[in-house]
Order: structure tokens, then C-alpha cells, then sequence
């Protein structure tokens, strides 16, 4: 196994809010998703928190007020409200980075949203704002600033079944200790697409899968490496380098799990691909797939054949003594008569012996050959026997 190697990593705890402390039953316990609080509220409600563990009003993919909406990644996400058409009603999510940002330092981030299944409007102005302190406030209107991430403004974001990355990137002053996601614009600043009919209405957006981190932080994709061929019964490693905060999962192609490793050991009995699956600390999830292959001939010695009789009489069958095998690389193949001399010596494969030595025929006689020969895979072998000359 690899060892891990420590990056410059999401600096969002629970990101993508899988980790609580209890499991919510009821809409407005945002706080219960580990380090994340509504900024409005007092720290309390209003913005709700929803994970599988749940079969009723806050569950996932069925929720009260988010409707039907599987997570981006994982079984969690939260929900927020982020317009009201007839007042400057907002709801903020809060949370703590791991460490404060660097002066001067530029940092990119990134978060995914889906409309809820109710919202009557979509809108425009949904951003992060970075701080040293926290927001904390027991007011619901807007809170009125500038972001240092916004999504485009030319992109209301509408879109009830998939999820719409927001991203963008920003220098630091130095200090910035907390990330709240909202809408911190006034009505008169939101641009809006009405979707349902109602005399009143709201923009609820759900939100998953927040990062923050410095933007030359390497990024590394699925790479399960080339394809491998093994002998039948044999194993191999396939996978790739472990680093941290990136999670891993194996498949079969036809969507098994395997494993949830970066490597693993296989031992297929027939030629099997595998899909490695890979989520980095941004919830990017890219996929490879790696072939081993099973030579089920493979370990075994070529064969090789060497006549114990030839008649090197001119008559076109059988007049040159050759070693014969498949895949030879290198050979030394030699020939002595019964006294120990050598009458023949060869290095290249194709050529044998013609019974002569010293351009005279040699008598009819029993001669011995010794064969050496090294296989393109890089096996060897020896041969040793008797070969009949006649005329």
C-alpha cells in the first residue's frame, strides 16, 4: 500500500455533510450537520439539514420542504431559503474553516445547489462571503455585503433535478476564519424567473458538496494504470498512489463494488476489466478502468523440437538439423561427434546444420547436441540428446 500524501486540502470540514451529531427528525436543525450553524436565527434555525438516516420529513431523497433530490455525493445535504417575493426574508448556512486563510494567498471554491421541487422562483444572486468572525445574528432579513464568490448573474439558477456547480476564486486578506452561503443581495438586486403560479413565493435552494482550498493545490484523477497479463492462477496489484481526504472504489463492469481502496489485488481466472472511481477533496469523481488479462499458457516452457534423425542428402526433406520453437531471443546451439570434437556451433536461430564440418560431410554416425536457448519473455532452457545422421 502507498503511503499517504498530505496536500493542501479542502479547508471545509463536513463539506459535504455527512458527519453529525444527531440524526435530523425535523426541519431547522441545520446544527445538527457537525460544524455548521444557520448565521441567522441566534446560530439556531431556520435552514434544515437532511441525510438518509432520516424516513421522515428531513430523509434523502425524499424531504418536507426540498421534495425529491438524491445528494450530489454521499446520503446528506442541507436546504436553505434564499428569496421571498413579498419581504428581505433570508436563511444563511455557516460554517468554520479548518484553518484561517493566508494574506495574499488566492483560493478557489466551489459548491453544488439544486432548486427545490416547491420553490416558485429561481434566482441569481446566490454567493459565499468570507469572514474572520462569525455572522451570527437574530435577524431574518438580508444580510447586505459583497462576496468574494457569486454566481453568474447572467445564470439563474432554475434547475429542480440536477445539481449546478458554483464556483470562483478569490486573494485572501489574511485572517478569514468563516464561509457563510446565501443570498446577500436585496429583492430590488435579485433577478428572478417565476416557475410556479403562487401569489406568494420563495427561492429554497438545497445545497451540497463545499470546498475551499488554494488554488495550485495538486489535483490528481482516477488512473488505475495500464493493463496487466497474468499467468492463470496468478495475482496482480492494480490501483494507484493513496492520497489524502480522496475517497476510492472499485467496481466490476457491471457495477459490483469491489473494494474502496486506492489499490488492490486480483486474481481473475479469466481476462476481467476493473473500474476505479475516485472523489477528490473538491467531490470531483473521475473514473478509469484497467484490463488484466489471463494467459491461461503462460508459465509453461515453450516447446521445443529437435529431430533425432535427419539425412542431409541434397533430396530437399529433411537436410538441415534446426532447433524449432516459438518467441526464441537468443540461442547457442552445438554439435560434437562421438570423439567430444565440436562439428557445429550456431547463435542464430535460423540456421542449422547441414551435416558438413569444414565444408566436408561428416559420416553417418550418432551425434550429440547440446541446445541453450532464452525466450523473448526472458525464460530459459537447456536441451541435450542424440541426433542420428544418414545418408
Amino acid at each position: 500500500m502507498a503511503n499517504y500524501m498530505l496536500l493542501s486540502q479542502n479547508l471545509v470540514y463536513n463539506g459535504s455533510f455527512e458527519q453529525y451529531s444527531i440524526c435530523p427528525d425535523t426541519p431547522g436543525q441545520l446544527n445538527r450537520a457537525s460544524n455548521w450553524f444557520s448565521a441567522n436565527w441566534g446560530g439556531g434555525g431556520s435552514s434544515e439539514y437532511y441525510n438518509a438516516c432520516d424516513n421522515g420529513p428531513c430523509g434523502v431523497p425524499n424531504n418536507l420542504l426540498g421534495g425529491f433530490q438524491y445528494a450530489h455525493t454521499g446520503n446528506a445535504y442541507v436546504g436553505t431559503g434564499c428569496y421571498e417575493n413579498i419581504s428581505e426574508y433570508r436563511e444563511y448556512i455557516e460554517g468554520a474553516l479548518i484553518t484561517p486563510l493566508v494574506s495574499g494567498l488566492s483560493y478557489c471554491v466551489s459548491f453544488y445547489v439544486s432548486l427545490s421541487e416547491y420553490s416558485t422562483f429561481g434566482i441569481n444572486t446566490l454567493g459565499v462571503y468570507f469572514t474572520n468572525d462569525s455572522l451570527i445574528t437574530n435577524s431574518s432579513l438580508a444580510y447586505i455585503v459583497t462576496t468574494q464568490v457569486t454566481n453568474n448573474l447572467m445564470n439563474i439558477i432554475t434547475d429542480k433535478e440536477n445539481w449546478i456547480n458554483i464556483s470562483g476564486s478569490f486573494t485572501a486578506v489574511g485572517g478569514e476564519r468563516f464561509l457563510t452561503i446565501g443570498n446577500f443581495k436585496r429583492n430590488s438586486e435579485t433577478d428572478t424567473i417565476r416557475l410556479l403560479q403562487n401569489t406568494n413565493g420563495y427561492a429554497y435552494y438545497l445545497i451540497d458538496d463545499v470546498a475551499v482550498y488554494p488554488c495550485d493545490a495538486p489535483k490528481f484523477i482516477a488512473n488505475a494504470g495500464g493493463d496487466k497479463t497474468i499467468c492463470l492462477g496468478g495475482s496482480v496489484n492494480i490501483g494507484m498512489q493513496q492520497y489524502e481526504e480522496y475517497q476510492y472504489k472499485w467496481y466490476s463492469l457491471n457495477g459490483t463494488l469491489l473494494d474502496t481502496t486506492s489499490y488492490i489485488t486480483v486474481t481473475p481466472t479469466t481476462t476481467t476489466s476493473y473500474v476505479l472511481w475516485v472523489k477528490d477533496f473538491k467531490y470531483d469523481v473521475t473514473t478509469d478502468t484497467v484490463t488484466v488479462f489471463v494467459d491461461e499458457n503462460c508459465g509453461e516452457s515453450p516447446v521445443v523440437f529437435i529431430p533425432n534423425i535427419f539425412s542431409p542428402n541434397l533430396d530437399g526433406n529433411n537436410d538441415v538439423l534446426y532447433v524449432r520453437s516459438e518467441h526464441i531471443k537468443e540461442l547457442n546451439f552445438r554439435i560434437y561427434n562421438r570423439w567430444g570434437e565440436k562439428v557445429f556451433e550456431s547463435q542464430n536461430p535460423n540456421e542449422g546444420w547441414d551435416g558438413n564440418f569444414k565444408s566436408q560431410p561428416c559420416s553417418p554416425d550418432v551425434y550429440v547436441y547440446h541446445a541453450t536457448i532464452v525466450f523473448e519473455d526472458g525464460t530459459k532452457t537447456s536441451r541435450k540428446g542424440n541426433v542420428t545422421l544418414g545418408r
